[in-house]
């Protein structure tokens, strides 16, 4: 009996305990969702969303009673800063559960009275109010700094008459810093930044205090944190030298260099907080090895050449000093023809040696084997192409190379082989703000390359093509861009008959023409196929707007054509026109692109549409 009687005792127990942890997991299973209503600058309200999104990921709106009326409580204190720092100084932020004010005692009962399975909602209602504007902006300081022609303040964030956002305010500090440090005071601070605010104007005057500190010059560079890629190669990436004046640019392009190696996550450029006793500021340059290999995977599609699918390996610091190594494949045209025969493929190999003899000077090398089908011509070849890369300054940069190819091309069913030697040089000029999503500025590309082919006849002829690409930021805070990008080309001492087929000039398709097919924009045979042409020319206009945070649209309109001169004839037949839109999700890396196009002036045989699918801005 006694045995018994401990046995129900203990079973009693378990249950009890058991009972207990599903109370407890149940107080633990609540969840809330926040309903606002934004009355007056209804700009405010995406803002404000993202904003509470933001939050979620920090405090989750999930847990027990109390969990969700804190995290709720840090919502409205975060909105009531966010809407403070854009100059809305009377703004009122009240927020609420089953009536009850949450900043109440009684806001924690209501929420326990709910059942847990019920997702609690908190209102919140948000009456913006006016912005408050700035009318006075005061900077003290020496007169050779604060003065203009060296601070001119009409090129300032903050301006007299604009809201006083918190976020102008501080980029117009760090502006007149800037400022102080390119005359060579790098240990510039602002003293006192004073905000003033009339509530019975909705004024505010803004005043700055520079304290300039000593003239400096460029001290010694110290690294840490990296154990793969060697020290000693990094002194030699350091673009400026002990005792040269200070220069904020110089810093700029320290810190550019090494995260141009591609080899490390992080780099951290510490000015020292005080001059050493030569009058030279040192600076300690923390990094962070990223892992030295990648591999990566992608697609691609267009309605005419359907999929494609490519692959790489990648090692970035393959004998320690930032040599890079990348193999990638890729196959073509899948869904488009017969399979396996109409596929094509490419197999590549890029080696990169930065600063190969000189210092900015990269060493390239690259070896390609591929089997092309596209429809004006059906190639088979192996490029090899050995040459320099070297960064003149931030704006110019210029490539050279040699290039020895052995390729067979097939048209018409006839067979031509080739054997050629090319001389390729680039030059670039970018003045636009971004390579990957610009949206102010200019970039010009001039591309020559004269060929000689071995195998017929010693012939000679030379490609040369100059784009140029523009970006005008319409609102101010590169939402609502508009790019535009202009081409040509030609191929002076040719013509089609000894050209090699995939030498000439096509246009049409998602980087070209969008619209009509790949190489569909120029002169055709009997058959409707793409001959190819001796010169091309090429148009594009496109209006960019950002929606949300990560969702844009873009309207386009393209226009282009190959021409069979050397020079455009447009007698032949008027550039073909396309036009269209898209949707593009911005990432980390780049936009990902949906475009669709149509023909406005097709030829007979052009598809009535195309869709295009790639990573990256069309130009």
């Amino acid at each position: 009996m006694q045995r018994r009687t401990g046995s129900v005792w203990v079973d009693r127990l378990l249950l009890a305990m058991a009972a207990a942890l599903l109370v407890a997991g149940g107080a633990d299973a609540r969840t809330a969702d926040i309903s606002l209503t934004v009355v007056g600058d209804e700009r405010m309200t995406e803002e404000l969303k993202d904003l509470s999104k933001d939050l979620d990921k920090d405090q989750p709106l999930s847990g027990d009673s109390l969990s969700l009326l804190q995290a709720a409580q840090a919502r409205r204190a975060r909105i009531v800063q966010a809407l403070r720092s854009r100059g809305f100084y009377d703004s009122r932020v009240t927020a609420t559960i089953n009536n009850q004010p949450i900043e109440d005692a009684a806001a924690l009962d209501a929420i326990e009275a709910m059942p847990e399975a019920q997702k609690a909602d908190f209102v919140f209602n948000v009456a913006t109010g006016p912005v408050y504007r700035v009318t006075d902006l005061e900077i003290k300081g020496p007169p050779e700094i604060v003065d203009y022609p060296p601070l001119d303040r009409s090129k300032l964030s903050l301006i007299p008459g604009q809201p006083a956002d918190s976020a102008k305010i501080l980029a117009t500090e760090e502006e007149i810093l800037n400022t102080a440090r390119s005359k060579g005071y790098a240990l510039a601070a602002v003293s006192r930044r004073e905000v003033l605010i009339d509530h019975a104007t909705r004024e505010a005057q803004v005043t700055f205090v520079l304290q300039p500190g000593p003239i400096a010059t460029m001290g010694s560079v110290h690294f840490s944190g990296t154990d793969k890629v060697d020290t000693v190669y990094l002194q030699r990436r350091v673009p400026f030298k002990e005792g040269e004046p200070y220069e904020l640019a110089k810093v700029n392009a320290l810190r550019d260099r090494l995260t141009s190696l591609g080899t490390f996550s992080v780099v951290r450029v510490k000015p020292a907080t005080a001059l050493d006793d030569k009058g030279q500021l040192p600076f300690d340059v923390e990094l962070q090895d990223r892992p030295p290999r990648t591999i990566g995977f992608g697609m691609t599609y267009e309605t005419i050449l359907g999929f494609a699918v490519n692959g790489y390996w990648q090692h970035r610091n393959l004998f320690g000093q930032a040599e890079s190594l990348r193999l990638s494949a890729e196959v073509n045209r899948i869904g488009y023809g017969t399979f396996p025969t109409d596929l094509g493929y490419a197999f590549k190999a890029d080696f990169k040696k930065p600063d190969w003899w000189l210092s900015g000077q990269d060493g390239l090398a690259s070896l390609v084997a591929s089997r092309d089908v596209f429809p004006a011509y059906t190639r088979k070849g192996i490029n090899l192409t050995l040459g320099i890369d070297r960064i003149l300054n931030p704006h110019w940069r210029v490539k050279v190379g040699l290039s020895g190819e052995v390729s067979e091309i097939t048209r018409y069913g006839i067979t031509n082989d080739y054997k050629l030697i090319g001389l390729p040089m680039q030059a670039i000029l970018n003045e636009s703000d971004s390579d990957v999503e610009p949206t102010k500025g200019y970039r010009f590309t001039l591309n020559v390359t004269p060929y000689a082919d071995l195998y017929n006849n010693n012939d000679l002829f030379a490609i040369t093509r100059l784009t140029g690409t523009g970006y005008v930021n319409v609102s101010g805070d590169g939402r609502s861009v508009l790019a535009g990008r202009a081409s040509f080309g030609t191929i002076p001492g040719g013509t089609n008959a000894n050209i090699p087929f995939d030498k000439l000039f096509y246009a049409g398709g998602g980087g070209s023409v969008r619209g009509f097919s790949y190489q569909a924009a120029g002169p055709r045979d009997a058959f409707n196929n793409p001959l190819g042409g001796a010169s091309v020319v090429e148009g594009s206009v496109e209006f960019r707007q950002r929606i949300f945070k990560s969702f844009g649209v873009v309207a386009f309109v393209d226009a282009g054509g190959a021409y069979l001169d050397n020079w455009p004839n447009f007698s032949q037949f008027a550039p073909r026109v396309g036009t269209g839109v898209g949707v593009r999700y911005y990432t980390d890396f780049g936009p990902a692109r949906l475009d669709f196009g149509i023909p406005l002036n097709p030829q007979q045989g052009d598809a009535p549409f195309g869709i295009y699918v790639s990573i990256g801005q069309a130009f």
